[in-house]
């Protein structure tokens, strides 16, 4: 199962840095053995100012925060110190 999560990496008075991350994890189940595997990869990096609110990928291109935010509902409450900056 693959689902996404945002994590504060960073943050003072002026910025926050939030990376999204995909966490997926599986599990095999053979008697008498049970195997987890688990990952978990950068997808994009979200920076948050006063003036500015921006997703980047991980090539550095511009990537869809609105996308992101409806795909991780608790990233709004994280981004609400800055709501007044324009997306």
């Amino acid at each position: 199962m693959e689902t996404l999560r945002a994590s504060e990496i960073f943050s003072d008075s002026r910025c926050m840095l939030i990376a999204i991350e995909s966490v997926d994890f599986r599990y095999d189940k053979s008697d008498p053995l049970c195997r987890m595997h688990g990952k978990i990869e950068p997808v994009a990096l979200i920076v948050c100012a006063p003036d500015t609110r921006y997703a980047l990928d991980m090539q550095a291109r511009p990537a869809a925060l609105d996308l992101l935010r409806q795909a991780i509902p608790e990233l709004d409450a994280m981004m609400a110190p800055f709501n007044n900056a324009p997306i």
